[in-house]
Order: C-alpha cells, then structure tokens, then sequence
C-alpha cells in the first residue's frame, strides 16, 4: 500500500467521524417519533383480579374473565371481558357496594371506569340499581348514566331515564322518572 492510502484512508475515517458529531433538529424529531413508537405497549391478562389501594387500604377489588391493557404517551386503558365484579369498600374495609355488569373500561389515570351490559350496583339497605351502561368517576365518588335505569330503594322502585349520585347510592338524582311507591 503507498504513503498517500495510508494517509488517505485515516483523514476520511476522521472526516466521517466528525460527521457524525450532533444531530439536527429533524433528526432528533425522528429519534424521538421512532423511540414514542416504541413506547406503545399492550398486555393481556386471563382470570383478571385487581385491587386497588388507597392510603394503603383496600378501596376496591375487581375480577374478570379476560382483560386487555393498551398504554402509550396518550392513553392507559384496560378493557376488561366479563362477566365484571367489582367490590367496593369503606374507610373500615367492609363491603360498602357491590357491582356487576358484562364488560368494563378502565381508565386509572382519571379514576374512571365504564361499566356495560346488565349492569347492577348493590348498596347497603337493599338498594339496586339497574341500567345497560353507567360511569364511574372515583375520585369524585360520582355515578351516572343517561340510560334506562331501575332504581329500587325497598319497598320502592322507580324507572327513569337517567341517574346522577354516589357509589353507595346515599345521595342521587333520577331524570324522567316514574315508579311505585309504598306509603305507610
């Protein structure tokens, strides 16, 4: 090999080196579209049983047949096949209510779940309230629905299209209503 290729070929290496220093703004961009691709993850889960805690207390426990969660930099979202059981629990742990339905959304970084067919929510005193879809936002402990809803309160039961209240049914507000009432 002559002088000037062994002076040559060490002066290129050392040019395309230098190069290769920083990254323009568009690289970087792309770097940064190409590794949030990569951040997309989606986990599957069969018998699902979740709980929730809160203050280190048991707030709730969920269990389902199957669930699928789907997390990226926009979203973190379980969708969970039923049939869906959730329990809800007070400040002392005790059962506070009880709720069924086929299939569930959740969302927890809004503390929201989407509750869907043959939904039922069982509260103390016997109170039931029945619809085919009802939301749930935790952390305001609010339930609501624009749907059909039976809502019995023993001895009394009302239809209504509609109902606005709490997860252990203390306090609501139905839309539309009608239903019987026993008056003693």
């Amino acid at each position: 090999m002559s002088t000037s290729f062994r002076i040559l070929i060490p002066s290129m290496l050392l040019l395309a080196a230098l190069g290769c220093g920083e990254l323009s703004e568009y690289e970087n961009q792309q770097v940064q579209e190409a590794l949030s691709d990569s951040l997309f993850t989606t986990t599957q889960s069969w018998d699902v049983d979740m709980e929730v805690l809160e203050q280190e207390r048991l707030k709730l426990r969920l269990q389902g047949s199957y669930a699928t969660t789907t997390k990226n930099e926009h979203q973190n979202v379980t969708r969970i096949s039923g049939p869906v059981y959730i329990e809800i629990y007070d400040e002392e742990g005790q059962t506070e209510t009880i709720v069924d339905a086929d299939s569930a959304i959740h969302r927890p970084d809004n503390m929201e779940f989407e509750l869907f067919g043959n939904v039922e929510v069982q509260a103390k005193g016997g109170k039931i309230l029945r619809s085919d879809y009802l939301k749930w936002q935790r952390e305001q402990d609010r339930v609501s629905t624009t749907d059909f809803v039976i809502f019995i309160s023993p001895p009394d039961s009302i239809a209504a299209n509609g109902f606005y209240g709490n997860s252990d049914l203390t306090n609501y507000t139905l839309n539309e209503g009608g239903g019987r009432t026993v008056i003693d």
